[in-house]
């Protein structure tokens, strides 16, 4: 039987989004930081930096919801056949549409990447390939570091679904050895810091769905508590990505078990609503203000004109992954019949 929707998994995942909306745009009309900011901020407190922190929280919602939905008995292809089947087309869709714009007005856009490249292109691994200093160029159009990072922890979540249903101790164990795991692999470097502090994250999302509201708010004074001695502390310890991961978590546990009170009709419906196009607006939206801040002098782009172009790069997201998830739907529904026709 399918499972109620989590509300504050949708209202979880709607401040991820936005956060990320938000800081992207902050950093392409500040030329990445090299003008003065004239409409949003780029750190939260303890100098996290604000893309982290929708990251993270797109992370740790990630590793909620796929323990919440998973199914019992569990089925390894099957878990992979279907998370396949929810990221790539939408993908390569976006990908063919941007990659044919830049090819055709950026000549030689692409001439640094070899042809191999296209593979891990296909893969979702463009951008995080290059940011691990795999290759020097690629043919990345969308996607960014996040889904080549989020496609490890799915090949790992088998093992750590059933870590969690082994029960209350060996669910803990298994936590607390992945926090370890996923701190030491960071602070070497070997990742490039990108995936193994995301791994605590992930599974903290994954306890944190089995815990009752007593549980849940025990989780919220331990990673406040953890956040704050590692801040005062200092030390190896106190880098910014660790204390991120331990802000996330208590924002986190926080924003669920305040939930309730914000789970009214107008909320729950958009809450939903940006949750069900969030993945579109992920593969679009980075694309979208690098190229509407083109011809703009950012050096002098006065604050009314910087809230004149947000406003614009929202509707220009907005309608970008409405159409992209209506052709997403186009294509899934075409390939249906082909694929039941011929089988007939």
């Amino acid at each position: 039987m399918k499972k109620p929707r989590l509300f504050y998994l949708d209202l979880i995942r709607t401040a991820a989004l936005i956060s990320i909306l938000i800081i992207h745009f902050n950093a392409t009309v500040t030329g990445y930081f090299t003008y003065p900011s004239r409409l949003f901020g780029s750190t939260l407190p303890f100098g996290i930096y604000l893309g982290d922190f929708g990251s993270s929280l797109f992370f740790i919602v990630s590793g909620a919801a796929l323990c919440y939905t998973a199914a019992d008995p569990f089925s390894v292809k099957g878990f992979y056949k279907k998370r396949a089947r929810a990221v790539y087309p939408m993908f390569w869709l976006a990908w063919a549409l941007c990659f044919t714009v830049r090819f055709t007005t950026v000549p030689g856009a692409f001439a640094g990447a070899r042809g191999v490249t296209l593979v891990l292109t296909l893969l979702g691994l463009d951008n995080f390939a290059v940011a691990a200093g795999w290759v020097g160029a690629d043919f990345a159009c969308v996607g960014e570091w996040f889904l080549g990072s989020i496609l490890f922890l799915y090949l790992l979540f088998p093992l750590l679904l059933a870590l969690c249903r082994k029960g209350r101790a060996v669910r803990w164990l298994g936590f607390a050895g992945a926090a370890v795991l996923g701190v030491a692999v960071h602070l070497t470097g070997w990742d490039a810091r990108l995936v193994a502090i995301h791994l605590p994250e992930f599974f903290f999302g994954m306890v944190f769905v089995q815990l009752t509201r007593r549980g849940q708010a025990g989780a919220l004074g331990a990673s406040l508590a953890g956040l704050l001695a590692l801040w005062a502390l200092g030390g190896p310890l106190a880098d910014t990505k660790i204390l991120c991961a331990l802000f996330s978590a208590a924002v986190f546990a926080a924003l669920a078990l305040l939930s309730p009170l914000l789970d009214r009709g107008p909320v729950r419906r958009g809450c939903g609503l940006l949750s069900r196009y969030s993945y579109a607006v992920f593969l679009c939206h980075h694309v979208l203000i690098q190229r509407l801040v083109r011809g703009f002098d950012l050096s002098i782009l006065t604050r009314r004109d910087t809230v004149l172009l947000f406003f614009s790069y929202l509707v220009a997201t907005a309608a970008a992954s409405a159409l992209l998830y209506w052709l997403d739907g186009k294509v899934r529904a075409g390939a249906g019949a082909l694929w039941h026709g011929a089988g007939a």
